[in-house]
């Protein structure tokens, strides 16, 4: 099996690193816009399997070209090139996969198309290829959970997904928190925008909008993250699921609230509008994102004491809960995820890296797609055999247990 990774950064790299390790997989071509960054991974990763090229990936003719004779085309770059990247991939007669969409499909799902109807699903279908999308962490393992918990029950009326975060630093004291300098692991620039994109939350059947950091709660998540406030956030799921659950009624994805993002927004540091300041036009949030370390592809050169630390001081749960009917009565199924990429240091043994969360779904995806008959045109993680994808996952060795109850 041959594949195309078009993004060779944290994300891409860390796909790169988990495939090059899997039988089924004879060449990846990582390509990016900077191949010297391409050719960086690829000696950390140290596979032969590996090459590398210089991709634009908003140029689908380019794309074409480096896809020529590959399976499966990678999409690890922004959202907003997923029709370029399909198109490329089109062209060249191969499968697509990523982990995150938007504009147009969000605004599509908003007017009432299903997965068949969505821009460009027709001319896959056509060519009797497969484009999966949403297949990383969230979206990805979260609509796998989802699927997996609504194929036990007659029908599905409410889905549910929170994902709260904590920093637990040796002798910090409690407020302490308040001075650490922010930083949301990926692109600074997009982090502030979906903070400060108004979103829609499914509620009796209908699309509600609400402002960002609307719809307020507090969630208990498990220790030691604990209870923190959730809002309403701008994500895949929210979008798509309705089309894939049918009958579903209430569709929500919430995420812990980023206190900085939050004030920034407040005070228009995330506005994308030029003001003026000493007589030079800037928009606010280049200003406030250039004072943030941009995502560093530093994912191979964490040493095993910095990744112990890591698993020791940094916290992530994820709750996907799924209600309905079952035999006439009300049931609601709730997974309790902890944090993915722990233990560090193993995962680096089996994996290269530990930056496994987005990317190990990623590679699961890419494997199926490769080696099964899938439906044609755009599908989502959802629509995969639950099973099977976990299956899939856990044959890498991958060391991770989360917690399944009934309420």
């Amino acid at each position: 099996m041959k594949v195309l990774i078009v993004g060779a950064g944290g994300q891409g790299g860390a796909c790169a690193s988990i495939l090059s390790r899997q039988k089924e997989i004879d060449e990846i071509i990582l390509a990016d816009l900077k191949e010297e960054t391409a050719m960086k991974v690829a000696k950390n990763i140290g596979s032969d399997k590996i090459k590398t090229d210089h991709i634009n990936a908003t140029d689908p003719d380019d794309v074409a070209r480096a896809a020529q004779g590959v399976d499966v085309v990678i999409d690890m770059v922004m959202p907003w090139m997923v029709q370029y990247v399909m198109k490329g991939a089109l062209k060249a007669k191969a499968n697509y996969i990523n982990t995150a969409f938007d504009t147009p499909y969000w605004d599509e799902f908003l007017d009432g198309k299903g997965p068949e109807e969505l821009t460009l699903s027709k001319e896959f279908k056509e060519a009797g290829l497969t484009a999966l999308f949403g297949c990383g962490f969230a979206p990805g393992w979260t609509n796998v959970l989802a699927r997996k918990f609504a194929n036990r029950l007659d029908e599905v009326d409410s889905i549910k997904m929170r994902i709260g975060k904590a920093t637990i630093l040796p002798d910090e004291k409690p407020y302490d928190w308040v001075l650490r300098p922010w930083n949301p692991g990926w692109s600074p620039k997009q982090a502030l925008i979906d903070c400060a994109s108004s979103t829609y939350a499914l509620e009796d059947g209908k699309y509600v909008e609400y402002p960002p950091f609307g719809g307020m709660e507090m969630c208990s998540f498990p220790a030691p993250v604990g209870e923190l406030p959730v809002t309403h956030h701008s994500h895949e799921e929210i979008y798509s699921m309705p089309s894939t659950f049918k009958g579903v009624k209430d569709v929500d994805f919430k995420y812990y609230m980023m206190y900085q993002p939050a004030i920034f927004y407040a005070i228009g540091l995330c506005s994308q509008e030029e003001i003026e300041v000493g007589g030079v036009k800037v928009k606010p949030i280049d200003v406030v994102s250039s004072l943030v370390p941009p995502p560093a592809n530093n994912i191979f050169a964490e040493s095993e004491e910095a990744l112990e630390y890591a698993d020791k001081t940094a916290f992530i749960e994820l709750i996907v809960e799924v209600s309905g009917k079952k035999d006439g009565k009300t049931v609601t199924y709730r997974a309790n995820c902890p944090k993915m990429n722990a233990p560090g240091p193993e995962l680096v043994k089996l994996y290269g890296t530990a930056l496994v969360y987005v990317a190990l779904p990623l590679a699961v995806g890419t494997l199926l797609l490769g080696s099964c008959d899938m439906e044609k045109g755009i599908i989502f993680a959802d629509q995969l055999d639950p099973d099977m994808f976990i299956d899939r996952m856990m044959a890498t060795g991958y060391p991770y247990k989360w917690k399944e109850i009934v309420i």
